[in-house]
């Protein structure tokens, strides 16, 4: 999935304690890099089982405003 680089601090929190709680509780694996040729995005990447991933998506869609959650929703339907 691809993130605006404005909601990393978000996603990832401080010294990556977000990130390491969505791994946690979900299950799934999740990797953060920058996206090469994309200025300003960041992709992440999420696997495991598909409740792992739901989980994981859903994790990462509290910690974004409410209107990319809602755009994310659209899109794992």
């Amino acid at each position: 999935m691809q993130i605006p680089l404005s909601y990393a601090d978000a996603v990832i929190g401080t010294a990556g304690a977000n990130i390491s709680y969505i791994r946690r509780a979900s299950g799934a694996t999740v990797t953060i890099q920058e996206t090469r040729g994309v200025p300003g995005e960041m992709t992440v990447e999420i696997s495991g089982s598909a409740s792992h991933v739901q989980t994981a998506v859903q994790l990462i869609q509290v910690k974004l405003p409410q209107t990319k959650q809602y755009c994310m929703s659209l899109f794992f339907r």
